[in-house]
């Protein structure tokens, strides 16, 4: 039968203390301040490339967004000029106009009903 007594005593495992003393004697910094230094290292050299690539990079960008904006300008000033000219190729090509040039400059105008005789 087994039979559960609350005023029996109880042991805890304990971790054995010589692997723990092991454990904790070992030289495990010499690994990582090597680790650390190479690293650190590396660090150094890396960082200032990786700004100076930044800067470069932004100031490049900066270049592109101004020459994008000149490009948009130009061709808002281009559109306009074409609006306007096609406007007045419009007016030059209107029927009334191209009879007051011509009578302007060539004496040509429209017969009337009796300078036309059919044979």
């Amino acid at each position: 039968m087994n039979v559960h007594n609350p005023a029996q005593s109880f042991l805890r495992p304990m971790v054995n203390t010589r692997f723990k003393q092991q454990f904790c004697r070992q030289k495990t910094l010499t690994v990582d301040k090597v680790l650390w230094l190479s690293v650190g290292k590396v660090l150094v050299v890396l960082c200032p490339l990786v700004l100076v690539m930044n800067l470069w990079l932004a100031s490049s960008l900066r270049n592109l967004d101004v020459s994008v904006k000149e490009v948009e300008n130009l061709r808002l000033e281009l559109m306009d000029k074409q609006i306007k000219l096609r406007a007045q190729r419009a007016q030059l090509f209107s029927p009334e106009q191209i009879q007051a040039i011509a009578a302007q400059k060539f004496s040509l105008h429209v017969p009337e009903k009796d300078q036309v005789k059919l044979f």
